[in-house]
């Protein structure tokens, strides 16, 4: 039977985020909650969406999400009263990846547009709060699962633009999506770690090789970014 632990989410008025983490006590170095719980689940709560969002509004919110973390750029939102609180399962079957569960919570007639809505800034909002909790480090490694994600995603609905099922007009969810964003948090899951030690030589130079990285693929996520967003129509 698979070990469960649950990340869950409220917040105020202006969207605000509060969180708390019950489930499993598994052992270390899983056992840190911060680096090992709360760091990957805003990247992987971002694939598992993903999977359940048309194209545009998946890469709008890509799009919040690397405004904070390279630019600081960051707006709270107000999320939308038709989104009444959220809870996030990390699944542990026994392996080094890990299934992740996403459980809205909403009156049984909310709107399903509202409810994605308040989705879409809940990710916004939450990414800001879990980032700003971490060390160096962690920051570092959460950027490139971010990176890896988004740079991932946008790769795979640049095939659907050549192969023509995505594009003007044509911006719409489809099943291949969550297929897709499940096979991707199984592999990001997996090779998520953080550096271990501390301050030293070998983890600086790990840190400034690794954000050099990071900028530059920034910069072709952008381009590939502004590529799609023009084969939708959207600039």
């Amino acid at each position: 039977m698979a070990s469960k632990t649950q990340i869950n989410l409220v917040w105020d008025s202006v969207g605000a985020i509060n969180h708390s983490i019950t489930g499993a006590s598994l052992p270390p170095p899983r056992n840190d909650q911060t680096n090992w719980v709360l760091a990957p689940s805003a990247p992987l709560l971002l694939v598992h969406q993903f999977g359940s969002m048309k194209p545009s509004h998946s890469m709008i919110v890509s799009g919040w999400v690397l405004d904070i973390l390279f630019h600081n750029r960051y707006v709270l939102m107000p999320i939308n009263s038709a989104l009444k609180g959220a809870a996030i399962d990390f699944l542990f079957t026994g392996g080094p990846s890990i299934k992740v569960q996403f459980h809205p919570k909403h009156s049984t007639f909310a709107n399903s547009d509202s409810i994605e809505e308040g989705v879409r800034q809940l990710i916004n909002n939450y990414t800001k709060y879990a980032y700003s909790q971490l060390d160096d480090y962690p920051k570092i490694v959460v950027r490139t699962l971010f990176v890896a994600a988004i740079g991932s995603y946008q790769e795979h609905l640049q095939e659907l633009v050549e192969s023509g099922s995505l594009g003007r007009n044509r911006d719409v969810w489809t099943p291949g999506l969550s297929m897709f964003s499940a096979s991707l948090v199984g592999v990001l899951s997996e090779r998520f770690y953080i550096p271990e030690g501390g301050p030293n030589t070998e983890n600086e130079q790990w840190a400034s090789k690794q954000s050099a990285f990071l900028e530059d693929s920034y910069s072709k996520i952008k381009s590939a970014r502004d590529s799609i967003l023009t084969s939708l129509g959207m600039y």
